[in-house]
């Protein structure tokens, strides 16, 4: 980079806001804090902060002041916060300082244990101190760090394992049982008695060594899908790819100083790892550990650490909403709330706005292998617009294509291709997924949406999920947006049925607020909203809660099955 190419002024060499940053330009919320620039329907950081320009031959763009690699962005928080809070976990509260000397003594344990640079750790836990140290010791030493939920089932765990194959292994007893036929591997854990070997701590014990120099397309971590279609696929995350996702969520949610998140849902997962305590630690701020979300003690540690980011899940802004005394709790600090992966009833929305009158209600669409996002909401237009998925980033590229792989025009509908810095550059060890889902730098997303003509994109359905009745095409997410539109309904799911005659009809799983809607008065309420040919033949409304995974994501098949059982049933 030579001298013509910095960027002066309101952010340092590696693009981190600096305090004051969106000051000069930005236009405000009633609040009066700054709001993130768009032009043109697409995201855009102010010239004063950064640019994007073009990087050799890709065809995208990168930020041009970045930094090199995720452990820089590390370092850089650890120097210029070192006596501020990085992490609280439970009691423990624990400084930049004394966060930045684990991880650096931990990576120099896994170098002392036989790690080299490129070979795996596989890190099992909770939300945790240990968890965050051990993945980015991992990071710093040059190795791959792989996060594996807690509620993994055994099958997916050999899966990965014998995909993957990790030289270390760092767990707790709760969940060491799922590692004992891999006696190859070295496995620590966080609770072993104190001076046992394997105990994790007897990392930091390590002479110092020197550490490799991290380059920016290495391989940072490999995060496996959910494998709900299949076996779980290593998505393979570059630092390149974290950067770029912190960068683009400071810059177009407008934050300049040292944010302070709550980390409630499981941090193995890329919307935990990625958007809440990646984007955290960007900022020079604090994350406070939650093992596991309920709503009222998630109220109380909010209320408690004057929270001001969060990322949830819509299901959990609904249980926050409902099933807790919110009024009672002070947000006043929450300005920030990010969800994603599900539909959001319009009536949440209103309800945060009514409770937490400064929070921005923030949807972001994304996936692991586009390290978490590649489209974020423009708050001020969340609730105006409440089904769409926002606008795409300012580096990435999204085309919505046809069946023949042409883009469509506005307002078409058509399959999501995704390019830019964020997106993963391929599958691990897996060439036949890398072959079938990537096309001229793009990765198909296999969603299918639309773009509108004020940049907006909308999310309509999985292919595999669309439904095809009589010809006519079905988008389980529009009905279920529908749905979602009726106060009394707090969660759906919709999936196609085969049908002898049609092909398939539309079969409707509605979990209600308090048990008092039916079929019938739901029909005639989307009567009125969707075309009649896409209204649900079939009805299941009760309280029975639609299956989730961990990660949020409603489990087709699951309902597909229930739903093929009740028609049998109702037709037999």
């Amino acid at each position: 980079m030579g001298a013509g190419d910095m960027v002066a002024s309101t952010s340092d060499t590696l693009g981190i806001p600096a305090a004051g940053a969106f000051d000069a330009s930005a236009a405000r919320d009633a609040a009066g804090l700054p709001l993130g620039t768009h032009v043109d329907g697409q995201w855009q950081v102010p010239h004063s902060i950064n640019r994007a320009t073009q990087s050799g031959d890709l065809p995208w763009r990168r930020y041009r002041n970045r930094p090199q690699s995720y452990d820089a962005m590390i370092r850089r928080s650890a120097a210029r916060y070192a006596k501020s809070e990085a992490v609280i976990c439970g009691e423990r509260r624990v400084s930049w300082a004394e966060f930045d000397d684990m991880i650096e003594r931990t990576a120099y344990g896994y170098v002392e244990a036989g790690l080299a640079p490129g070979e795996r750790v596989c890190v099992m836990l909770d939300n945790r101190l240990e968890y965050l140290v051990a993945m980015l010791a991992a990071i710093r030493c040059g190795g791959i760090a792989i996060p594996l939920g807690t509620r993994l089932g055994p099958i997916d765990i050999e899966h990965i394992l014998r995909d993957a194959t990790p030289k270390l292994i760092v767990t707790a007893s709760t969940w060491a049982a799922n590692f004992v036929a891999h006696n190859d591997k070295r496995i620590f854990l966080v609770d072993a008695d104190v001076g046992e070997p394997v105990h994790f701590n007897t990392l930091q014990a390590a002479p110092p060594k020197t550490l490799p120099t991290l380059n920016s397309d290495d391989v940072a971590m490999i995060i496996y899908t959910s494998g709900t279609t299949g076996k779980p696929k290593g998505a393979c995350l570059t630092h390149t790819n974290f950067v770029h996702t912190c960068l683009h969520y400071l810059y177009a949610l407008a934050i300049d100083r040292p944010l302070r998140s709550i980390l409630a849902v499981p941090g193995t997962h890329i919307a935990g790892f990625g958007p809440l305590a990646s984007v955290t630690l960007a900022s020079g701020g604090t994350i406070v550990m939650a093992a596991q979300f309920k709503p009222e003690d998630t109220l109380t540690l909010m209320e408690k650490e004057k929270i001001d980011y969060a990322v949830f899940v819509p299901t959990m802004y609904q249980l926050l909403a409902m099933k807790a005394p919110i009024e009672s709790y002070d947000l006043s600090s929450w300005i920030y709330g990010v969800y994603g992966g599900a539909i959001m009833a319009p009536a949440t929305i209103q309800r945060f706005s009514e409770v937490a009158p400064g929070l921005r209600m923030i949807n972001a669409y994304g996936a692991t292998e586009t390290c978490a996002v590649c489209t974020i909401m423009p708050p001020e237009l969340t609730a105006s617009h409440p089904a769409s998925v926002g606008l795409a980033l300012e580096c990435d590229s999204i085309s919505i294509m046809d069946a023949e792989g042409k883009p469509v025009p506005n307002g078409q509908t058509g399959e999501l291709w995704i390019r830019g810095p964020n997106v993963t550059p391929g599958y691990w060890n897996n060439t036949a997924a890398n072959e079938r889902e990537f096309q001229d730098g793009y990765w198909k997303s296999g969603d299918v949406g639309h773009r509108d003509h004020d940049g907006l994109i909308y999310v309509s359905d999985r292919l595999k999920d669309m439904i095809n009745r009589g010809g006519f095409k079905v988008f389980s997410a529009e009905v279920e947006n529908a749905l979602m539109s009726h106060p009394q309904i707090a969660d759906c799911a919709v999936v196609g049925v085969p049908d002898p005659v049609l092909g398939e009809k539309t079969y409707a799983l509605v979990t209600t607020v308090d048990g008092a809607l039916n079929g019938d008065q739901l029909r005639t309420y989307l009567a009125a909203r969707i075309a009649d040919y896409k209204v649900p033949d079939f009805w299941d409304v009760g309280n029975a809660a639609i299956p989730r995974n961990q990660n949020g994501k409603v489990q087709k098949a699951e309902v597909r099955a229930r739903a093929i059982a009740r028609v049998a049933n109702v037709q037999s």
